[in-house]
């Protein structure tokens, strides 16, 4: 995952921020405890909504105690004590997309990157075995939309055709292969949400080296990539709305409708040449 998905923190109450932090420092404790010590620099915020999002449809109560962090001894945090499957499989999800990151970072970059990732490869490659073993389902879905995204990428038809194949990944892990529930809809549209993301705010490396961007050939790439990626929180929000959360709405509600569009504000920002807010 982009690292994308975070709260916008200014509107989230210490409490929420206290426990959306425990889920962050439990996953990536079960990290280390599933894949080793060096699987923890792969986690990202992403993965963390996912596990909010199906800890919160759960009518089942939250055990949390205090902990603290493995990197800084020093620095207190909270600990989730319930729920550990969610966890073990967002750990699985972690590694095996970022092994397929990997991947398409070896195809699609630059010399310098694209040695540093084959020299790192090897790991990734044994980790992934591991999660493979555990969730060969998500894996097999994983390799099949990543090989539809690099075709996709390679005969391009335009925009949300480039951004369908990761939609449809991220689709299949919120919906456990139900493509027709609004699970899938929330995964599809999150995982749009941050292809673009990422597109917008790659822009101007992936043209300065030639690499495939799908906004490359826009005429006014705030405006276009701002708008798309606008259209596609929108349908997430909408498809949000639908669901009900036993736990962690504040949380889920502020990522969704507060955090990624700050994100996108802040890209616009940066690409204007201006401070953040």
């Amino acid at each position: 995952m982009f690292g994308y998905v975070t709260v916008y923190k200014p509107e989230l109450k210490i409490k929420d921020y206290d426990v959306y932090r425990g889920v962050y420092c439990t996953l990536c404790k079960q990290m280390q405890k599933e894949y080793g010590l060096f699987s923890r620099f792969l986690l990202s915020y992403d993965a963390v909504f996912y596990v909010l999002y199906r800890m919160g449809t759960v009518n089942s109560e939250t055990k949390i105690s205090k902990s603290h962090c493995s990197f800084s001894p020093c620095k207190k945090c909270l600990k989730i004590d319930s729920d550990e499957e969610i966890f073990k499989k967002a750990a699985g999800i972690t590694v095996i997309l970022s092994y397929f990151k990997l991947c398409d970072n070896i195809s699609d970059s630059v010399f310098f990157k694209r040695a540093l990732c084959k020299a790192i490869k090897p790991y990734f490659k044994r980790i992934c075995r591991k999660a493979q073993k555990k969730y060969p389902d998500i894996f097999n879905a994983t390799e099949k939309y990543m090989s539809s995204q690099l075709a996709a990428e390679k005969n391009f038809l335009g925009v949300d055709s480039a951004a369908d194949p990761t939609g449809s990944v991220l689709g299949y892990i919120f919906s456990d292969g139900e493509l027709n529930s609004d699970s899938f809809k929330i995964g599809y549209f999150l995982g749009r949400t941050v292809y673009l993301l990422d597109a917008f705010d790659d822009y101007e490396n992936d043209v300065k080296s030639n690499l495939f961007n799908p906004f490359k050939n826009t005429d006014n790439i705030i405006e276009d990539a701002s708008f798309a990626v606008d259209l596609s929180i929108g349908e997430l929000a909408e498809y949000i709305k639908k669901v009900e959360f036993f736990r962690f709405r504040d949380i889920i509600y502020n990522i969704v409708f507060e955090g990624l569009d700050y994100r996108r504000r802040k890209i616009i920002m940066e690409k204007r040449g201006e401070k953040d807010e």
